[in-house]
């Protein structure tokens, strides 16, 4: 596994000093959970728990938010019964790359219903993410 987890913030639309993509790092050995939150047709998040070991109050967790636009923040169709692919992503990234130094953690296609235009679904990206 690689030693650190790259998040890459993507919301062109977001406000400056925000940047169009933002990267975040996190270091693997800091990671304790990976959970999902949300409910069906609402905004789904990933929230991962963190050690602590960071002196600055406020970054014991790191909840991302996904996307299907990179504009604005629009909610990933997910069915019922099926894997979480937000929690799926993760948990890839945390055993990818051995002996590297970074992953990057990215996300597929969400789980809508096949459409001419979106055969696959809609491409996902990490619309935002917030430490608490």
């Amino acid at each position: 596994m690689a030693k650190f987890i790259k998040f890459n913030i993507t919301l062109t639309g977001a406000v400056q000093p925000a940047a169009p993509i933002s990267p975040i790092l996190i270091n693997v050995e800091d990671i304790t959970t990976v959970t999902a939150a949300g409910a069906a047709g609402a905004q789904s998040s990933v929230i991962i728990g963190l050690t602590g070991r960071n002196t600055i109050a406020g970054y014991t967790t790191l909840t991302l938010q996904p996307s299907t636009s990179a504009s604005a923040l629009v909610a990933p169709a997910f069915v019922d019964g099926q894997r979480n692919p937000l929690e799926d992503a993760v948990h890839s990234a945390i055993t990818a790359n051995p002996g590297g130094v970074v992953t990057t953690c990215s996300l597929g296609n969400d789980q809508a219903a096949a459409t001419v235009a979106l055969p696959n679904g809609a491409p996902m990206f990490w619309g935002t993410a917030t430490f608490a």
